[in-house]
């Protein structure tokens, strides 16, 4: 048995592109196979009752200390979680972890018990997140993270060539290291079936929050006056930045299906990123069948080649070349958009499931 535990995040509840979705998929079609184990999406901290000195004692103490009460009580939570798993486990069963390295949510803690009490089982972890914000967010605070909490793991899981490497240069063995995927629910994300002939102006829609340029992304849209843009800012402040521009159609936090729609009507989508490994607007620009306008960093040539994007430089004149460029050759446009649908068939579940049940043959050195 495949054991899945998995966070429920705030920013992918409910829809059909976090990785709880992808557990749900994994569990309808191979229901022999997985067992899923979620953890209900984090909330903040209850205030802090009582007289002032009070509040200010127990917030100082927690400024200090919170991080391990947050550990401990977050361990707690995951051993009650997965008392049943524990309650079955047997000799040849597999457990993901897939929020690993996170150090707000204890997973490496968890790792540690079930390599104690289990030590017959296999042990895969996940990680998602980016170079850049390992070396911008965790690795200053703890250097060593990435290297001790492998120890406990057999073998190391990520979404890009790029995070593979990193985890290399941070001493994890390449022979404990597992390169896979993001998957796309294609049942959900497809190109419409009456795709959107290309008109006169080339609509292009800029979407997502994390590791997004925004000020690197208006100059570009100044600059691109012949194009119809949909800036999809989610919970971004950043309404100043695009006012007084006529061809941008701003949006807040949508629904997943209005977002999915706002997709169908577009030709290209936009990616300024300062680094990537697997990216839910990536995978799902493919299924819905966009040409991609990116900036070469991180995993993107992962998951995207010559024929279905233009690799940018990280900079307003390479990218404003590369869209002027498609306002004039739109029969490259429609191939770009073609490509992508091939290049998604590599993202559908079946090859996660193939993926996962490659891993009992990987022994690490």
């Amino acid at each position: 048995m495949k054991y899945l535990i998995v966070q429920d995040w705030q920013s992918t509840h409910g829809n059909h592109a976090g990785m709880v979705h992808m557990c749900e998929m994994l569990k309808e079609k191979w229901p022999e196979e997985y067992e899923i184990f979620v953890k209900d999406s984090p909330k903040s901290s209850k205030p802090i009752s009582g007289n002032w000195l009070k509040r200010k004692l127990i917030g100082k103490y927690r400024y200090y200390k919170g991080m391990y009460y947050k550990k401990h009580t977050c361990l707690q939570n995951y051993l009650s979680l997965c008392q049943p798993m524990f309650e079955k486990l047997k000799e040849g069963d597999e457990v993901f972890l897939l929020e690993y390295l996170l150090p707000d949510e204890p997973q490496y803690s968890l790792a540690m018990y079930i390599r104690k009490k289990f030590p017959f089982v296999r042990i895969y972890a996940l990680s998602h997140l980016t170079k850049s914000y390992f070396e911008q967010s965790i690795v200053k605070k703890t250097p060593n993270i990435v290297y001790e909490w492998s120890k406990p793991i057999d073998v190391m899981l990520t979404l890009g060539t790029s995070l593979t490497q990193y985890f290399i240069e941070k001493n994890v063995p390449a022979s404990k290291l597992s390169t896979g995927f993001h998957y796309v629910d294609s049942d959900y994300y497809h190109a419409p079936s009456m795709p959107k002939v290309i008109g006169d102006r080339l609509t292009i829609i800029s979407m997502g929050m994390m590791q997004r340029d925004y000020s690197l992304l208006v100059d570009v849209v100044r600059k691109c006056t012949d194009v119809n843009w949909v800036i999809c800012r989610g919970l971004k402040k950043v309404d100043d930045l695009f006012k007084d521009i006529p061809n941008v159609e701003l949006k807040g936090f949508l629904p997943e299906n209005e977002l999915r729609d706002l997709m169908g009507e577009a030709d290209l989508s936009l990616n300024i990123m300062d680094d990537t490994v697997g990216s839910n607007v990536i995978t799902t620009s493919l299924a819905m069948g966009l040409g991609l306008i990116v900036t070469d960093v991180g995993s993107i040539r992962d998951y995207c080649d010559e024929q279905n994007a233009a690799f940018c430089k990280n900079e307003t004149q390479s990218i404003v070349d590369a869209i002027n460029y498609l306002c004039t050759h739109k029969d490259k446009v429609g191939g770009m958009k073609q490509h992508s649908l091939v290049l998604s068939q590599k993202l559908h579940i079946e090859n996660v499931h193939k993926w996962f049940n490659a891993l009992k043959a990987q022994r690490a050195n």
